[in-house]
């Protein structure tokens, strides 16, 4: 078994790792750290864990002391970049569910983020985890990215029109569960302010933009929208194609793309109720699924693409991710089946 620390264990990505690797089959989980949380029982934050997961947070500090092979380190934006500096440099293998580490170019970091990054160099390192897009960069790497989420669900859209040059531009309105903005309440983001309510908090720029456009190298735009969802992520996208095509080359392309893909499903054309995904029908999984309707002047396509926030677009990608740079099987863990109806 391949020897795992978590680090920031109490929130809600920290607690979607732990529940999907108290049965993974390949990596084992050696230690839980929290420094807000040491000496707690796990079970005290992630009650749902309680039969599966025992024993107590530990400090950073004792983690750190312990034997593992891999490290996830599941902290805020703009936390844990020393931690998995000095990971890193003690030779393990490494995911960063942040942000920290997504981006290429420093200056980025500035202009979305608002902070300098400290460690540029490990920059260039980095592996963006998505598998679709970095599976054989990610064989054998020491330092993998996480994946924002609202990014993961319109990059698994536009990416096989992409890869092809057909995408000119696109607007994306995703509308997203409250889970997406973390276990610590915000004014704007905490829950019962949500509820309930349709508060769109971006417009045409959002900090994962940045994501989306190193990765598929094509300018749009982003809103997003809180929705009363706990769980789940909607991307209506809106694209305009270089080139006038049928529904049927459109399929044909996507179909080519991820037929091989495990987690990525298209939906049917019909009945006509079914063919743009609901956010319910991936609740738990690491599933997307992506549904399309071309217009009749065959140039304006709209997509729609749904993930759980707390699964595909962030633990389960960062698990899938491990396992490919572990050698272990992709799916290792992750053929979580859909909870329906939530």
């Amino acid at each position: 078994m391949i020897k795992a620390v978590v680090f920031g264990g109490r929130g809600y990505t920290g607690g979607e790792l732990l529940r999907i690797l108290s049965l993974h089959g390949g990596i084992e989980v050696v230690a839980v750290a929290s420094q807000g949380a040491a000496g707690e029982p796990i079970w005290r934050y992630h009650p749902h864990l309680r039969p599966f997961l025992k024993g107590s947070f530990v400090s950073y500090e004792e983690a750190l002391e312990g034997d593992f092979d891999i490290a996830f380190i599941a902290l805020s934006h703009g936390e844990g970049a020393d931690l998995v500096k000095e990971i890193y440099d003690r030779g393990k293998k490494v995911v960063d569910l942040s942000a920290n580490f997504r981006l290429k170019d420093p200056k980025d970091y500035e202009r979305w983020y608002s902070w300098k990054h400290p460690y540029p160099e490990l920059l260039k390192l980095s592996v963006y985890g998505l598998p679709e897009l970095h599976r054989e960069d990610l064989k054998g790497s020491r330092l993998i990215s996480g994946v924002g989420c609202n990014a993961t669900a319109i990059n698994l859209a536009l990416l096989p029109l992409a890869k092809r040059s057909l995408l000119d531009s696109f607007h994306a309105d995703v509308r997203v569960g409250s889970s997406a903005g973390g276990a610590k309440p915000s004014e704007g983001g905490h829950h019962p302010e949500r509820s309930r309510a349709l508060r769109i908090y971006a417009t045409y720029e959002h900090r994962h933009l940045a994501e989306v456009v190193q990765e598929t190298g094509v300018e749009g735009e982003i809103r997003i929208t809180a929705v009363e969802l706990v769980r789940g992520i909607q991307a209506v996208i809106r694209c305009e194609l270089k080139e006038a095509l049928s529904e049927k080359e459109i399929l044909s392309i996507y179909r080519e793309r991820y037929s091989s893909e495990p987690f990525v499903e298209l939906c049917p054309f019909k009945p006509e109720h079914l063919r743009f995904p609901d956010p319910r029908w991936v609740t738990g999984s690491n599933l997307c699924m992506i549904g399309m309707k071309l217009h009749p002047n065959g140039r304006s396509l709209t997509l729609v693409s749904v993930i759980d926030n707390l699964v595909k677009g962030a633990s389960g990608s960062a698990i899938q991710a491990a396992n490919v740079a572990l050698g272990l099987p992709e799916d290792m863990g992750l053929r979580l089946v859909p909870v329906y109806p939530v």
